[in-house]
């Protein structure tokens, strides 16, 4: 049986508008299906697992294609669930093809709400990719894209708002400018409404929170533009009524400081989990974009 949510909180609950099946049955399968293809994969792309980044369990990363030149494209992903659910142990769609065509996947995980803040998980995001940029720029990598499913979407654009941390990477080591493209799918940008839901009680999101880490309310029109990085900002026309709007509206957004934005809503029932799922189909449409992205920087 479903659990019984309001109206509001539904439009903020992705799995309560698939076509495909019931709220809990369908994140029944994706758990599932999320841990028998990690576990496949794991098991046949050469992989280097649970690197450190920092001191707690979940500030590791997993690295797909060690197999591959050193100095070749790296993916970077950062998984979603609300910021306090799941983990990088069950994402793993999104590994094979990208590698199997020369682009190498790493797996980004994080500590989750309410062990920390919202702003504590921004933070350890920015410390684990300024680490890799650093190896990559050692590596000779010079074309890096991260890729955000759900809240984690949200968390690969909060990099493009610390200006601060933009110049002292550039200052110092030089390595922002290595960072391509951004893929934003299914996220969401705006906190405000959550503060009426219970994804809030684990979030317990502060006034400063909702102000700074809303980035669709954020004015952006002084700020000076990032001309040099390409966001996609995508979404599926089964995923929640609000989620579509966020992304809908971020990709307006975007545009204020970002020259190149591309905004694409996936037909044919897609909804917030078959997303991802469908990457493992070289023939879905986000793969082929991923790919032809990364590979030839369209």
């Amino acid at each position: 049986m479903s659990k019984i949510v309001s109206e509001h909180e539904k439009a903020y609950t992705p799995s309560e508008w698939s076509k495909r099946l019931p709220s809990l049955e369908l994140m029944t399968k994706f758990f599932e299906f999320s841990q028998q293809t990690v576990t496949h994969v794991r098991n046949t792309v050469p992989n280097e697992l649970d690197v450190a980044y920092g001191p707690s369990e979940r500030m590791k990363y997993d690295i797909y294609g060690t197999n591959l030149p050193a100095d070749a494209p790296v993916l970077i992903f950062i998984h979603g669930g609300y910021w306090q659910e799941f983990t990088k142990n069950l994402a793993a769609f999104h590994v094979p093809i990208p590698v199997s065509k020369g682009i190498k996947v790493i797996n980004i995980g994080y500590n989750l709400c309410p062990a920390v803040t919202l702003s504590d998980i921004v933070a350890e995001i920015k410390q684990v990719i300024e680490k890799l940029l650093k190896i990559c720029q050692k590596n000779g990598c010079n074309n890096v894209w991260i890729m955000g499913h759900s809240a984690g979407a949200h968390l690969a654009a909060s990099i493009l708002y610390d200006r601060e941390w933009q110049t002292m990477m550039e200052q110092q080591q030089h390595t922002f400018h290595l960072i391509k493209g951004m893929i934003l799918v299914g996220g969401i940008y705006s906190l405000q409404p959550l503060l009426t839901t219970s994804f809030n009680d684990a979030l317990k999101l502060t006034e400063q929170e909702v102000k700074t880490l809303s980035f669709n309310t954020l004015d952006m029109n002084e700020a000076k533009s990032i001309s040099d990085i390409k966001v996609i900002v995508t979404v599926g026309e089964c995923d929640a009524p609000k989620f579509i709007e966020e992304s809908q509206n971020y990709s307006k957004k975007l545009v204020e400081f970002i020259d190149r934005v591309e905004f694409i809503l996936l037909r044919n029932n897609i909804d917030h989990f078959n997303i991802v799922e469908n990457l493992l189909d070289s023939n879905f449409l986000l793969t082929k974009i991923i790919i032809n992205n990364i590979k030839y920087q369209c």
